[in-house]
């Protein structure tokens, strides 16, 4: 899976997900699923502060890598 600027996304990485039909979105750590599937452990939403786990939506923003570096489209160019 990769977010919507191409960056794969890796187990480990800070993402941000959010819901283009509503104004839902969570910020959280990738891990995957025995299935397979991209789930994430939720550090921060804005639609409910029990749930903790939840699936990557397919518009999302890796934020941070895993191994600590920033993607060119989340860093920008520096003038």
């Amino acid at each position: 899976m990769t977010d919507s600027f191409g960056t794969p996304i890796e187990a480990g990485d800070y993402v941000l997900s959010a819901a283009s039909s509503s104004s839902l979105f969570k910020l959280g750590i990738v891990y995957f699923a025995p299935s397979g599937r991209p789930m994430m452990e939720v550090a921060l939403s804005n639609y409910s502060s029990t749930n903790r786990r939840s699936e990557v939506g397919s518009n999302c923003l890796v934020l941070r890598k895993a191994d600590g570096t920033v993607p060119a489209h989340v860093a920008g160019e520096e003038e």
